[in-house]
């Protein structure tokens, strides 16, 4: 470790590559592991930061655009530009559920019935939609929580592996030689630094990608509320029409 001086301040100059080569061969399984699970976190943090801002986007899009016209077949015809908005898609599947079941032109039924039955259809898939997008929302997160649980213990693992050679080795050596101590402690120290490159990245992205989901999620049942008031109104229309 050779002191760099820069505007009178001293930095340690650390040589990562012969800390890996002085580690031995649990060190290095530690480091291929941490690296492992380091890949596919940023992988996942890439890939979860796309889709939810692109749902967060055109969320917002949609109820801005959309939402204003009134006129729900209109809307429906717009939810295909929306294809990562959750809002959309409750959308989409609520109006196909009023448009294919037609409960409130059934003749053979009471208005009471039909109204009824139009609550209940609607909220069960209401239900079942918010679900589906929360799940798809929350796709893969349970990978980075698993790492910034994990990778900190397979660091920890390596650091005590690597003390332990490194007094193993002091004790058959018979003297406190550096030489004898470095393989035990590079171990350590480079198991310590992967455990927590891995973990700090997918702690920080958990709770990042956790809140914005929450915060669809606050946005989706609002919304739920919202269009099921709005179809009910339609459907309580339609049967007082008939009922004329």
């Amino acid at each position: 470790m050779v002191p760099i001086t820069v505007a009178g301040i001293a930095f340690n100059h650390v040589n990562l590559f012969q800390a890996i080569r002085d580690s031995d061969f649990m060190g290095i399984l530690c480091l291929v592991a941490c690296l492992v699970l380091s890949v596919v976190s940023w992988t996942i943090i890439l890939y979860k930061f796309v889709t939810i801002s692109a749902a967060t986007r055109q969320s917002e899009a949609f109820l801005k655009k959309c939402m204003s016209t009134g006129a729900l077949d209109q809307v429906f015809k717009q939810c295909k530009r929306y294809p990562e908005s959750p809002l959309a898609q409750i959308f989409r599947h609520a109006y196909l559920e009023v448009e294919l079941e037609k409960w409130y032109v059934d003749s053979r039924l009471p208005a009471e019935q039909r109204i009824l039955a139009a609550r209940t259809s609607v909220e069960r898939v209401l239900e079942r939609i918010i679900t589906e997008e929360i799940r798809r929302l929350e796709s893969y997160l349970i990978f980075l929580a698993t790492t910034s649980n994990v990778a900190p213990f397979i660091g920890l693992f390596g650091t005590v592996w690597g003390v332990l050679g490194a007094f193993q080795a002091l004790t058959r050596s018979g003297s406190a030689a550096l030489s004898a101590l470095a393989p035990g402690m590079a171990t350590a120290l480079t198991a310590t630094l992967a455990g927590l490159f891995a973990a700090i990245p997918a702690s920080v992205f958990y709770n990042f990608f956790t809140n914005k989901i929450a915060i669809l999620i606050s946005q989706m049942d609002s919304f739920a509320l919202q269009l099921a008031n709005i179809i009910m109104k339609e459907v309580i229309s339609s049967s007082t029409h008939e009922g004329r």
